[in-house]
């Protein structure tokens, strides 16, 4: 995990039909290919992601860190 948030590439398995799973994910279909398209955000707390789609650009997901309010622990915050 890392100490503090940071900007990674964002990979999702992809079926040979077109639909996308997590790197997570309980259930890939076989066939399916990783795929690392965009970036995303990686939390100290072990979670990654946004809530929303990846950002194309690592520019895009840097901004969106800087947005972030201080002590923010990541996905897990209830």
């Amino acid at each position: 995990m890392p100490a503090f948030p940071k900007v990674v590439p964002c990979k999702t398995w992809v079926a040979s039909n077109g639909i996308r799973f997590s790197p997570f994910s309980s259930y890939v279909p076989a066939g399916s290919k990783l795929e690392t398209k965009g970036y995303t955000v990686a939390w100290p707390d072990g979670t990654y992601g946004t809530g929303r789609k990846a950002f194309e650009t690592e520019a895009e997901a840097e901004a969106y860190l800087a947005k972030v309010p201080a002590g923010f622990k990541g996905m897990n915050v209830y």
